[in-house]
């Protein structure tokens, strides 16, 4: 992401455009970028174990009873998938909650709070503007949501268990 020497710097040369400083220029966008590549992998490799274990009597059934390829995925595939999709949202929720490392190597939680999350703001309080008070309540707030976000998609799984 360098602007002269990254790979999306020869891309966009090659393609006959400017540089592009995603860290100045885009910030909030670059995070999302590195964040994505960083647990893309995992909560599909979650999402390909829950569709391998898709009943493949039931997508014959399914295609014999006339499904279209949206009708399948709609009504046989995504409904398989509901676990998986609120185990993968439960937990990448919960490490989103704590991303740090990226924010902070990468833009410093700038330009101005731009890139700042919960877990950066608490650093900033703590170590940078001595509130220990204040980084104590950011961190029960921390601890509040993703408790409620656990607790949301606990009962989603065990409905989807009980049915």
């Amino acid at each position: 992401m360098h602007p002269v020497n990254g790979l999306f710097a020869q891309i966009t040369r090659g393609l006959g455009l400017g540089p592009i400083d995603w860290f100045a220029d885009f910030p909030l966008l670059a995070i999302i970028i590195i964040v994505a590549w960083q647990w893309l992998p995992f909560a599909l490799l979650i999402l390909l174990a829950a569709i391998q274990s898709l009943d493949t009597d039931q997508m014959e059934a399914a295609r014999m009873d006339g499904a279209s390829a949206m009708q399948l995925f709609r009504f046989v595939v995504l409904p398989h998938l509901n676990r998986a999709i609120a185990v993968v949202a439960m937990i990448e929720t919960i490490f989103f909650l704590t991303i740090f490392a990226e924010i902070f190597v990468t833009t410093g939680g700038g330009p101005g709070l731009a890139t700042t999350n919960l877990a950066y703001y608490i650093y900033l309080k703590a170590l940078l503007e001595f509130d220990v008070g204040g980084a104590s309540a950011g961190g029960l707030i921390a601890v509040v949501l993703a408790n409620i976000v656990a607790i949301f998609l606990m009962r989603n799984v065990d409905r989807n268990l009980d049915s």
